[in-house]
């Protein structure tokens, strides 16, 4: 059954896919041809944090990893979706991955993100088969 908690966590694990992949791309892409990383109102860099000292080829890599991963959140939202619990399982281990990636681009909204999904997986765990 797709109660109202599991409907919040699809969305929400959704979201959270899309601004992870479709809003880091082009991040990448202006890093990989300007060799440096874009700028948000002219105060703020994107991507940004612990990873930035590695250079600027790392953090590319880093940032297509970090895409690679949030797009598997698509499947998991998929199988979420079906009441299986390998994708709660999955999207566990999705946000912990993640939580690198948070920290190393200095991501804040990240946790925002996060916290509330695994509240709502811990809230919709017996539904999943």
């Amino acid at each position: 059954m797709h109660t109202p908690q599991l409907k919040a966590l699809v969305v929400l694990v959704v979201i959270d896919a899309l601004i992870s992949t479709v809003g880091v791309l082009p991040i990448l892409q202006y890093a990989l041809t300007h060799r440096s990383l874009p700028t948000i109102a002219g105060i703020i860099k994107a991507l940004s944090g612990p990873f930035e000292a590695l250079g600027m080829d790392a953090l590319i890599v880093a940032g297509l990893v970090f895409v690679a991963v949030s797009a598997l959140k698509f499947l998991s939202a998929y199988w979420l979706w079906n009441l299986r619990l390998d994708g709660a399982i999955l999207q566990l281990t999705l946000l912990g991955v993640s939580a690198i990636f948070w920290y190393g681009f200095a991501v804040p909204y990240g946790p925002l993100r996060g916290i509330p999904q695994v509240i709502l997986i811990a809230l919709a765990w017996r539904g999943f088969k």
